[in-house]
């Protein structure tokens, strides 16, 4: 089975624009929340930070979390999975990507929105290369990869010829570039 994975850049436009069943955030102790947990967050109203401040999710490893978008984006369903902090080494990442795509493909996901988790003193390529050894272990039908979309494709290719794997790398629709960085979104423009 051919993986297909898009990859765009971590902006609200590509989100908006995201035609996926799910979102999977890595949700760690940051506050205000970070990357695409924080964009996600904006859309979503605060819905992820209501369920945070209130104590029902802490965001703690293991941790998982349904947040319906109720439209406020095209994703029906968001999932949090919680991590301690940024994995920082190879069989915490595993463990971390595992336990998500694992749980996005058993939740009936075919075609998911995802930025691999923020890795702590791994090189940008070890991340990428594990990220698709955890999607070729929990295959979906199509992956939307988001992030710095150069550098993710350059890494994924890379990873794709060293595992000869059988996947279409492509780039996603184009999604407009406009406005400037949310606050603690790590570059990710609105």
């Amino acid at each position: 089975m051919t993986v297909r994975i898009e990859v765009q850049e971590a902006t609200l436009a590509s989100l908006d624009a995201a035609e996926a069943d799910a979102l999977a955030l890595f949700v760690g102790p940051e506050r205000p929340l970070q990357g695409l947990a924080g964009l996600a967050d904006w859309r979503l109203a605060g819905a992820i930070s209501r369920a945070l401040r209130a104590g029902h999710y802490r965001g703690g490893p293991g941790e998982q979390l349904l947040v319906p978008s109720q439209g406020r984006l095209r994703l029906p369903r968001v999932f949090c999975f919680g991590v301690a902090e940024p994995p920082g080494g190879e069989t915490a990442f595993r463990e971390v990507a595992y336990r998500a795509l694992d749980a996005l493909l058993r939740a009936g996901s075919r075609v998911h929105a995802v930025a691999p988790p923020p890795a702590r003193q791994m090189a940008p390529a070890t991340v990428a290369r594990l990220w698709l050894e955890a999607t070729l272990r929990f295959p979906p039908e199509r992956q939307i990869l988001l992030g710095d979309a150069a550098a993710l494709r350059r890494d994924l290719r890379a990873a794709i010829d060293a595992l000869g794997a059988d996947v279409e790398l492509a780039a996603g629709p184009a999604a407009p570039r406009a406005g400037s960085s949310l606050p603690g979104s790590a570059g990710a423009t609105r």
